[in-house]
Formats: C-alpha cells, sequence, structure tokens
C-alpha cells in the first residue's frame, strides 16, 4: 500500500510547470482572477457595446474564443485550448515575437467588419486618418508592450506626434503609449450581422 504524504505549497512553488515569467504573468497577484489576463476579450466586449448597444461580459467572449459555441452561424470553432480562457489568448504566436497571433485577428473579423485580412505591425499609425483620428464607427484594437515584456490589448483612438492615445476597456482609463511600444494593431469598420 502507498503512504500518502502531505504536500506544501511551498514545494508545490518550487516546482511550477511554468517558468517563472509566465507564472508572474499568469498569477501576477490577481488572486487568480482570469478577466484580468482577458484584456483581448474586454476590447471584443467594448465593440460589443459600442456597435450594438449591448453588455457582453468578457468570460462569455473567451469561452467562445476557447470552444467556439457562442454562434451557430459562424466558421469560428475555437481554439481548443483551455490555456486561452485561463490565461487570455497569446500576442504572438513564436518564441521570437515576430509573428502576431492570427488567431486573434481572426476572431475579431468573425463578429467584426475589418479593413485588412490581417495585424498592421509595422505601419500601425497608417490605420488612422491624416489627423490621427479614426471616422466616426471605427476602432482601432491593439497591442502594446510593456517594459516588463508583458503584451495589452486596448482601444487605440488616436494618434499625434509619435504617441498613441488609448481607452483601456479592461481598467475603464485613459492614456497614451509611446509607438516604440506598440505592437501590432488591426481597423475594425463595423459589426456583422448574422
Amino acid at each position: 500500500m502507498k503512504k500518502l504524504s502531505k504536500l506544501s505549497i511551498f514545494d508545490e512553488c518550487m516546482n511550477p510547470e511554468l517558468s517563472e515569467n509566465e507564472m508572474r504573468e499568469t498569477v501576477g497577484g490577481n488572486g487568480g482572477d482570469y478577466s484580468q489576463n482577458w484584456c483581448f476579450f474586454n476590447c471584443m466586449a467594448y465593440l460589443h457595446k459600442e456597435y450594438r448597444g449591448y453588455n457582453i461580459d468578457a468570460s462569455s467572449i473567451a469561452t467562445d474564443y476557447f470552444q467556439g459555441t457562442a454562434n451557430t452561424n459562424d466558421d469560428w470553432n475555437g481554439t481548443g485550448d483551455i490555456k486561452d480562457y485561463a490565461y487570455g489568448p497569446m500576442a504572438y504566436t513564436d518564441k521570437e515575437r515576430t509573428t502576431p497571433n492570427q488567431e486573434l485577428f481572426d476572431y475579431m473579423s468573425n463578429y467584426f467588419e475589418t479593413d485588412t485580412g490581417s495585424w498592421e505591425q509595422n505601419k500601425v499609425s497608417s490605420l488612422f486618418n491624416k489627423n490621427g483620428s479614426t471616422a466616426s464607427g471605427e476602432y482601432v484594437v491593439g497591442i502594446f508592450g510593456s517594459s516588463s515584456g508583458k503584451y495589452h490589448a486596448v482601444i487605440f483612438e488616436s494618434y499625434s506626434d509619435g504617441k498613441y492615445k488609448y481607452y483601456d476597456p479592461s481598467y475603464k482609463t485613459e492614456s497614451t503609449v509611446d509607438e516604440k511600444y506598440v505592437q501590432f494593431a488591426g481597423k475594425v469598420t463595423g459589426y456583422k450581422d448574422f
């Protein structure tokens, strides 16, 4: 008969399956509240509210992204990766961080009209009008990186003198970010009716 032993939290923390950086990004002192990792899903919820006038919570969008069950009239089948739900989707698909996650764009394009077929990576400012704003009813969803190497999705509102003004649906705040931290973005021009 096997002897059962008591595990300590300390021992478990000393043998993680995630790297220290991954643990900090996903656990990050938020008490296990997944929603802090759902910045992309919060942006999607914000767009649903702006275009359709109704609230969809980020957890429903996260579930749909993972399982593909929210809309039976679309082509989205879900990623099937529980980590996308638990930790939020990855910004890049490669370790070198050169290839933006196309699944994010495809998922966004499933519900919203977009002006391109993929993320704009090099000239994000080209998504704005000459005066640095978007047209009425247009939104620029983008990802920027912090100095810690963590990425965050927001709604970029305007561009001027090397800075992007953005609205952050996760924290319901406005701020600016220097263009050198902006990784990629895509323009949403309308809502798709099914």
